[in-house]
């Protein structure tokens, strides 16, 4: 769940569907869930949980960590070596979701 959720949600809940323009979903819609963040906006960190995985990527330097937070809450074993297929999905998504971010922000100018 993400404060971009609460529209989305407060919405549903009145029956009125919200504007496609809208990042978020509802919260009362059951479905999986994948949380897109920016880790740190100042280094160009961004980062993703699905749901046991946490992946951080970083623009500038294209390194990422992948971590399996059930069996390593701790965040020390980088996993991404061992699932390169889904760190390149993450990082694709990530990438996609940075530049969108930038688009909205000119459009707003």
């Amino acid at each position: 769940m993400s404060l971009i959720d609460t529209a989305p949600t407060a919405l549903e809940m009145v029956a009125v569907q919200p504007p496609a323009r809208y990042q978020g979903r509802s919260m009362l819609d059951g479905g999986p869930r994948m949380a897109l963040f920016f880790a740190d906006y100042s280094l160009g960190m961004l980062g993703l949980r699905d749901g046991p995985m946490k992946f951080i990527y970083e623009l500038d330097s294209g390194r990422s960590r992948m971590f399996d937070l059930e069996s390593d809450p701790g965040e020390r074993l980088n996993v991404a070596g061992g699932n390169v297929e889904r760190a390149r999905e993450y990082e694709r998504l990530l990438r996609g979701w940075s530049a969108a971010q930038k688009e909205v922000l000119l459009a707003a100018r």
